[in-house]
């Protein structure tokens, strides 16, 4: 390893116990890709039930796509606010290889603000315009499916820079952003898994937003019925996509890490067990929600919901620890002072 391109770390110690900052970032990311997730799904909804809906000239359908713009114009926000500490984090704990990586994208990862920014600006005026161009239909449409491009752009800017930061041994090989594409191991595996995700994800919250509501106010109002169980029947199909699009990304992974989930780590494979019987009866509650539209399946399933998304978390953790931790040896971490 004395010949790989990994700068020692910074001399600078964390600044808080390692495990302490693990927690932190596999707290904090959850918390971040769920309203990435939100965001991503209901963009993508709303301008696939708009064109739906301009297709089949349906106002219902143009009612469930404007709740939909509705719900990701709030969690856009909070999805980049809620970005900043585990980037923060992961910088701090992963120096030499995420600061590595980000340089080896270069001016791609810097134009992640101004896609951001244009994005922004897109899905407000794609919200507020909602009404005004009733008959501007295509132009509206055209605003909506441009902001959703960079929404679903811009993660894969972020799983290629994480994705490379895993392979050191590859740095000196390929550099820029879209050589990395085709280059590095499970880039458009995890973007896979990332989409399916978000679509689920997304689904499942249309559902559980709209069940609380009509709990709270006894009854919903015609779309938001159908739109409620629709984002039940989504969770419900996507998910089930989701456990086959999951061991494609298992088996992209190194066979000494594969097999660490497979039965030689009893944690890793523990937690890989966990989450596909845990996803398996989410699926059987969604079911029950979308088609019996039971509130008992509701809490049900809410709860199944927050379980599997720790353990996505933690096992995301073991992953990246695992694939780094050769290294680890030769180029520690300064988790200490380093003046005697």
């Amino acid at each position: 390893m004395n010949n790989l391109p990994i700068s020692p770390d910074n001399a600078l110690p964390i600044p808080a116990p390692l495990g302490l900052m693990e927690l932190l970032i596999i707290l904090t990311f959850i918390i971040h890709i769920l309203f990435v997730n939100f965001t991503v799904s209901l963009v993508t909804g709303a301008v696939g039930l708009e064109i739906a809906g301009k297709i089949k000239k349906s106002a219902f359908l143009d009612k469930m796509a404007k709740s939909c713009s509705f719900h990701a114009s709030i969690h856009k926000s909070i999805a980049v606010v809620m970005g900043v500490a585990p980037l923060l984090i992961i910088s701090v704990i992963y120096t030499q290889y995420f600061y590595s990586s980000t340089i080896l994208i270069g001016k791609i990862w810097i134009s992640v603000i101004p896609l951001l920014i244009i994005a922004f600006l897109l899905l407000y005026l794609y919200k507020f315009t909602w009404d005004k161009w009733q008959n501007k239909k295509a132009l509206h449409i055209l605003v909506g499916f441009a902001a959703m491009l960079i929404l679903l752009y811009i993660p894969l800017i972020f799983i290629v820079n994480i994705t490379s930061m895993l392979y050191p041994d590859k740095w000196g090989e390929v550099q820029g952003f879209f050589p990395s594409l085709l280059y590095y191991p499970q880039i458009w595996q995890r973007y896979l898994h990332f989409i399916l995700a978000s679509l689920a994800t997304g689904g499942f919250y249309v559902f559980l937003f709209y069940a609380y509501k009509s709990r709270k106010k006894g009854g919903l109002e015609d779309y938001e019925q159908s739109l409620k169980l629709f984002g039940a029947k989504v969770g419900l199909w996507i998910t089930v996509v989701q456990l086959i699009a999951g061991f494609i990304l298992l088996f992209a992974f190194k066979p000494e890490v594969r097999m660490l989930f497979m039965g030689e780590d009893l944690l890793l494979t523990t937690l890989l067990m966990l989450s596909i019987v845990l996803t398996i009866i989410l699926c059987v509650f969604l079911f029950l929600a979308g088609y019996k539209d039971s509130f008992k399946s509701f809490v049900l399933s809410a709860a199944v919901f927050v379980l599997i998304v720790g353990i996505m978390g933690w096992i995301r953790h073991e992953v990246r620890e695992t694939y780094l931790s050769p290294y680890f040896d030769e180029f520690p971490r300064t988790e200490q002072s380093m003046e005697k």
